[in-house]
């Protein structure tokens, strides 16, 4: 067993924290009460492997907090844990135009494959992985069975039906990003304004 400490993020069903040993890991731990995501997620993406939009999956660890799923820690070319796609526009790293093109080519990718997506309520879900000389969008949750269902075991088995959830989600989280970028052009109007204002 290991006793983890460093908790670097937190949803409405699990905890994040960094592995004590090795600081490429990160671990998942189901909140009590929660849906038990962490086996919805190992059972998926035992089935299909890998898949470059999604972290890449390192098996159970016992934890002092109970069995946690160990993920690889996306993080940039310098280190440092990679910003959410909404972190990344409001601090600029990523633009508008860039912060669409990222979110159309991962989508893209997720379709092409037939990738369940079940969370179109959050852009935080993607995090963008800066590399030596590119950018990339990295899903770490929100991809996968929200319940095994019917329609999921459809999905599961027909690539059409996956797709078709996806392309509904897709039209959510495109909406979400349109309006995180008029909320920003608008403040920065604002802050213009102000600026003009004072001088």
């Amino acid at each position: 067993m290991i006793v983890v400490n460093t908790l670097v993020g937190a949803g409405y069903e699990r905890e994040v924290y960094l592995h004590p040993a090795r600081d490429d890991i990160v671990i998942k731990i189901s909140k009590k009460g929660a849906v038990d995501r962490n086996h919805l997620d190992h059972a998926y993406l035992t089935r299909i492997k890998s898949h470059p939009i999604l972290p890449k999956m390192h098996g159970w660890v016992d934890t002092q907090m109970g069995p946690g799923l160990m993920f690889e820690r996306v993080r940039d070319a310098n280190g440092e844990t990679s910003m959410n796609l909404k972190m990344a526009l409001r601090t600029g790293r990523v633009s508008p135009e860039e912060g669409r093109s990222l979110l159309k080519g991962a989508l893209s990718a997720l379709g092409k494959d037939a990738i369940i997506v079940h969370d179109d309520k959050t852009l935080d879900n993607f995090v963008v992985e800066e590399g030596p000389s590119s950018r990339r969008l990295v899903m770490v949750d929100g991809f996968g069975p929200s319940f095994m269902t019917y329609k999921t075991r459809l999905r599961l088995r027909y690539p059409l039906f996956a797709r078709e959830k996806l392309l509904r989600c897709s039209f959510k989280l495109n909406a979400l990003l349109k309006k995180e970028v008029k909320a920003l052009n608008r403040n920065r109007k604002l802050i213009e304004g102000a600026t003009l204002q004072a001088g």
